[in-house]
């Protein structure tokens, strides 16, 4: 069985973790699968938007505990050198959906804990069904989520982060809009409705220009303010004077048409 579900329709490619019985948690073969599905969806030149929902009533509840403990015959070395693994991958997967050209919509169902929450930080845009939870519960059982406030801090403010990461409660969707975490809650008959057409938007919009655009926003991001500005500076004149897309479009806007994009 495929823990990774890909399909893509018109443009946009759902990208489903397919593992509820365990949660949809983020084991190493699951890690590596959604990693290989979204570089697939990088290089699809028919896909131009990317939606990654779960099966089941959980989006993903992390990583899988289970897989963290330290065997009977394994020796302290090896332990930790297969824990250090398995995050790096993790990381690694995380970092392409960053890195990805394609813009990732993130449709949140149920729960999303711990390295599923980071999950959803990654993902460029995130919408969740009302009844959805976000938690980071490490501090529960002893252990701090680290590796998840590396996403989720970068989304929402340092004082929620914390709040999150060391009380270990559970957020409602509307506390994750008013932290920032997720754009937008809606009734969950209503969720998939949602992000599909939240997704025909952005997939009838450049993709040259998305492409370009994404990978400059969050380079800049880690930049100071002088940097920033002198990067973004250069990179949006390189867009304007550029052949391609932004000329149809600066056309099409003067000459009031609808603009023909090009190809991804």
């Amino acid at each position: 069985m495929s823990l990774v579900q890909y399909a893509p329709y018109q443009g946009i490619c759902r990208l489903t973790l397919n593992n509820p019985e365990r949660r949809n948690a983020l084991s190493s073969h699951m890690i590596a699968e959604l990693h290989a599905a979204i570089d697939r969806a990088s290089h699809d030149k028919d896909c131009r938007v990317v939606i990654l929902s779960a099966a089941g009533h959980v989006f993903s509840a992390g990583h899988d505990l289970a897989e963290t403990r330290r065997a009977d015959d394994e020796s302290e070395a090896d332990w930790n050198a297969r824990i250090d693994r398995l995050l790096a991958d993790c990381a690694e997967m995380m970092k392409a959906i960053i890195n990805a050209p394609k813009p990732v919509i993130a449709e949140i169902g149920g729960i999303a804990t711990a390295a599923g929450c980071q999950l959803v930080s990654v993902c460029d845009l995130a919408i969740a069904a009302e009844e959805a939870q976000f938690c980071t519960p490490g501090v529960n059982i002893g252990i701090f989520c680290t590796t998840p406030l590396v996403g989720i801090g970068r989304n929402v403010s340092r004082k929620h982060a914390m709040e999150m990461a060391l009380t270990g409660d559970m957020f409602s969707a509307a506390d994750a809009v008013r932290f920032g975490l997720i754009n937008k809650a809606v009734p969950a008959a209503d969720l998939a409705v949602a992000t599909q057409d939240m997704a025909t938007k952005i997939a009838h919009r450049s993709a040259q220009g998305i492409r370009a655009g994404k990978q400059a926003f969050y380079r800049q991001l880690d930049m100071d303010l002088n940097a920033a500005f002198a990067y973004a500076s250069q990179e949006m004149r390189c867009t304007i004077t550029a052949k391609g897309d932004a000329e149809e479009g600066v056309a099409a806007f003067l000459e009031k048409r609808a603009p023909s994009w090009g190809d991804a």
